[in-house]
């Protein structure tokens, strides 16, 4: 099972149109802690070949990230 697949089946039976997760959340739903590769912008870039952007574009959401607070705000794609 692919790392960030936790996250995807977290997002979807989640019925809301947005969802605020910590940095913890995320590695807790995932089961390891966030490479350091997440800290740019562009990790979190919708970038379809990246495996944690398949994740959260399967389950229909976008991020919006706020590195200073360390969470992520997840929005509902129209």
């Amino acid at each position: 099972m692919p790392k960030y697949d936790p996250l995807a089946a977290y997002l979807r039976r989640h019925g809301r149109e947005e969802l605020f997760l910590s940095f913890r959340d995320i590695e807790r739903i995932v089961g390891g802690i966030l490479p350091k590769a997440s800290r740019p912008k562009t990790w979190w870039a919708a970038n379809g070949d990246a495996p944690q952007s398949r994740a959260w574009a399967s389950a229909g959401f976008e991020p919006q990230v706020d590195f200073r607070a360390e969470t992520v705000r997840f929005i509902r794609k129209a």
